[in-house]
């Protein structure tokens, strides 16, 4: 239809099995993702639960426990660890 001297191809090969699924994350997302993960990774082409799970998590976790000084601790930590994070002794950690 081009009108190109060179013909088009296109071959699509059968496999036995859709291919694997992957989601680009960074520090922020990825923990997100491994909650996610832990409960199943979605099939090729569907939309990332991940997401979804960023906005409804917090949520959810806040109205199961509804306790502020829970909260206060919780984000004072998550704090810690997010200023923590550029340490050279905690970068050559392997661990989650």
């Amino acid at each position: 239809k081009s009108g190109s001297s060179v013909d088009s191809f296109y071959n699509r090969l059968p496999a036995p099995t859709s291919p694997p699924t992957l989601f680009n994350t960074n520090t922020f997302t990825s923990s997100f993702q491994n909650i996610v993960d832990a409960y199943g990774v979605a099939s090729y082409r569907e939309v990332n639960p991940a997401v979804y799970t960023i906005i409804t998590f917090p949520f959810l976790f806040a109205v199961m426990f509804g306790d502020v000084g829970h909260g206060l601790l919780m984000t004072l930590a998550a704090l810690w660890m997010i200023l923590e994070e550029r340490d050279p002794k905690m970068r050559s950690n392997t661990n989650e």
